[in-house]
């Protein structure tokens, strides 16, 4: 694809986001036909959109995943600093929102991770990271049917991020054990669901440390005081409009966020 078609492409999906409308899918020359052109699509609406890097999301995290999308490796999306949501938040959101909420630990960076010094290890990584916290994943799509949408058109959608909601931060023990923290996820009066940091490529710092080393590749790097969600620990559960959800990582680190429709509290995309 060349460059004005991905122009063209970003700015659909861009005034789809500012609008909250949904696309069928893109129009035929502008649908990215492999990963490599989601990229670059995805990148052209993070250019569009003030403070677009507040951090980045990280999805197919589990073999499960990765194996019903047909590929071996996660995926990656971008977030800016309106995609940020504090503990306790209440968040209106459109009634055609998605909804979909997953548990994750998000990370802080605490230095830089410059692309000349990849490829980086797990160690090297986790030596940069200087806080973890509980977190929910608020994913969202641009399109109808987006159980339809191929894995690049995906991408090109930022990867289905839409909000993150930062919890409390993780003890130096519930970090010392990330390689199985146990998580929960909780919906008001449903059964909780147990997962575990396990399930994140079998420990979330080898999620991190996966982008660190894809973003080396486009020449791209990991910045000081980004936020990194690390990956799914509790799969993918869809909320109610009205709906609380709590997430609890390993005794004590719990994240909530309450949701309601649009109209009832101030709007929150940007």
């Amino acid at each position: 694809m060349k460059s004005d078609g991905v122009m063209k492409a970003a700015e659909i999906l861009f005034r789809s986001r500012q609008n909250n409308t949904r696309l069928e899918s893109l129009p035929t020359g502008l649908t990215p036909r492999d990963l490599d052109e989601g990229y670059a699509i995805q990148q052209a609406v993070a250019q569009r959109r003030p403070r677009s890097d507040a951090g980045f999301k990280i999805g197919l995290t589990s073999a499960a995943s990765q194996g019903a999308a047909g590929v071996t490796a996660p995926i990656a999306g971008r977030l800016a600093h309106a995609d940020l949501r504090p503990n306790l938040a209440r968040i209106a959101l459109p009634r055609n929102h998605l909804r979909v909420v997953e548990a994750e630990v998000i990370f802080e960076m605490g230095s830089d991770l410059p692309a000349g010094h990849a490829p980086f290890t797990v160690e090297q990584v986790a030596a940069t990271i200087c806080a973890a916290f509980a977190g929910i994943e608020i994913c969202d799509t641009r399109f109808v049917d987006s159980d339809e949408s191929s894995l690049a058109l995906i991408v090109a959608d930022n990867s289905n991020a839409d909000l993150l909601v930062k919890g409390d931060r993780l003890t130096e023990d519930d970090v010392k054990a990330l390689a199985a923290l146990p998580v929960t996820l909780e919906r008001r009066g449903q059964p909780a669901i147990r997962g575990s940091t396990a399930k994140v490529l079998d420990h979330p710092f080898r999620s991190v440390t996966w982008l660190a080393n894809w973003l080396a590749q486009r020449g791209e790097y990991l910045r000081r005081g980004q936020l990194i969600a690390s990956g799914s620990c509790t799969g993918i559960t869809e909320a109610a409009a009205d709906d609380i959800v709590a997430a609890t990582f390993g005794a004590n680190a719990r994240v909530s966020v309450e949701f309601a429709l649009e109209g009832m509290v101030s709007e929150v995309n940007a």
